[in-house]
């Protein structure tokens, strides 16, 4: 059996190896460059969890609460982790202002449009534009909670509040 035959069990056993790592990745929910898991949203959830939600100051009111996906023009899923680490991690608060200001700046004057993971920009009704944001933490109950209408939370807890100096 010449080099005919050592190469086909050659690429074999190197397609088997990469199979077992990649498996082994999976099994133990990990990621290590070029190897996934692939249990990016593969979780369990207790009853209760804790999720973002925003007000925006939009002329003198404030509206509903609001999933955060539209604060920035990036996956849903980044927005998320990005404002849990500026909000939840940092004990700033001038840090936490300037993220508001600039967050409300941008959607004041750079709104963009919803495209794969990235959700539309939140847009203001009244023309003076957003003046302000509220970020809070709230329980969502899997047992009863719709999403069609993001609806009921429980637990709001404002985390941070900025408005503009009028």
């Amino acid at each position: 059996m010449g080099g005919r035959g050592r190469k086909p069990a050659l690429a074999a056993a190197l397609l088997f190896g990469v199979l077992a790592v990649q498996f082994y990745y999976t099994v133990v929910d990990r990621n290590r460059w070029p190897f996934c898991s692939n249990n990016m949203f593969n979780r369990t959830l207790p009853r209760r969890f804790p999720q973002l939600r925003i007000r925006l100051r939009d002329g003198a009111e404030w509206t509903g609460l609001r999933q955060v996906y539209g604060l920035m023009p990036l996956e849903f899923f980044r927005v998320v982790d990005i404002c849990a680490g500026v909000l939840l991690e940092n004990e700033d608060p001038g840090v936490k202002d300037r993220f508001c200001e600039t967050i409300v700046r941008r959607l004041n004057t750079r709104p963009w449009p919803g495209f794969d993971e990235v959700r539309r920009s939140e847009r203001p009704v009244h023309p003076g534009g957003f003046t302000g944001l509220e970020i809070l933490m709230v329980n969502v109950d899997v047992g009863d909670y719709r999403m069609a209408d993001d609806a009921p939370l429980y637990d709001q807890q404002v985390l941070h509040r900025w408005e503009a100096v009028r």
